[in-house]
């Protein structure tokens, strides 16, 4: 089996009265089937402002790899991962980037949800650049070397993203669900989740808009939907080495 699908209740399981949104399924990455999405935009967007939102789970910490969430480009690149030692880091040289939080995120029983807010535009060095796991945001890192002000990332630009991977390499083993991208605008976490009543970060329907190159990739039933954009652009994605669903409960 070289992928599979994994039912999860993350909204509506909260007894907490979080919501009533339910994510039914997530995609299942197996590094040793070198398994990744990747889409070229037919042009550039908003390379200074934007978000990316996803909930991952890794299925092991014990490989001394690093799994990337979502990349672009060869050399130069921009790369947005968990790294060897279970940091979340983005990092690059278009534009100079390197943020390691300090936090070891290494619970591969535990669902994360990770947000990056980008824009550039912003004077103070911190705040062009935001990160928040599970609703909090980031505040000390191992590393943090900020863009500079109104430079522009790869990301968003019209060449070759990845999903779960970055160009031949860094293949993510673990969970992606309720992945967005949104262009154009840098959002807080309360975009996509709150705090349930007893304290659990939850996700939420996303109500706002996703701009031209702004994606969602939820519905995860079967094989040929795996790429697909429920955002309404139709930036769909291609699958690769994803090829069997297997539905747990």
């Amino acid at each position: 089996m070289m992928a599979l699908f994994n039912n999860i209740l993350a909204g509506a399981a909260g007894s907490g009265g979080a919501g009533d949104y339910e994510i039914e399924r997530s995609l299942r990455f197996n590094t040793d089937d070198s398994a990744y999405l990747n889409h070229t935009p037919t042009a550039a967007g908003d390379r200074r402002i934007f978000t990316y939102s996803t909930w991952v789970k890794r299925s092991s910490i014990s490989d001394p790899t690093e799994d990337a969430l979502f990349s672009v480009g060869v050399s130069p690149n921009n790369l947005f991962e968990f790294n060897s030692s279970g940091r979340i880091s983005l990092t690059g040289n278009s534009p100079t980037v390197d943020l390691k939080t300090d936090a070891l995120l290494r619970d591969p029983s535990a669902w994360y949800h990770i947000v990056l807010a980008v824009d550039t535009t912003q004077s103070t060095p911190s705040d062009t650049v935001k990160l928040y796991v599970n609703g909090v945001e980031v505040t000390v890192f191992f590393r943090d070397t900020y863009p500079a002000q109104n430079s522009e990332f790869l990301f968003n630009n019209n060449q070759e993203h990845f999903i779960g991977g970055w160009n031949t390499g860094r293949y993510l083993n673990g969970y992606l669900a309720d992945t967005h991208f949104i262009d154009g605008q840098a959002l807080d976490p309360t975009d996509f989740g709150k705090f349930d009543d007893n304290g659990v970060w939850q996700p939420i329907e996303y109500a706002g808009t996703y701009g031209t190159n702004g994606f969602h990739l939820f519905d995860f039933a079967n094989v040929s939907g795996i790429g697909e954009d429920s955002s309404g652009n139709d930036n769909d994605w291609t699958v690769n080495n994803i090829t069997n669903i297997e539905a747990n409960n």
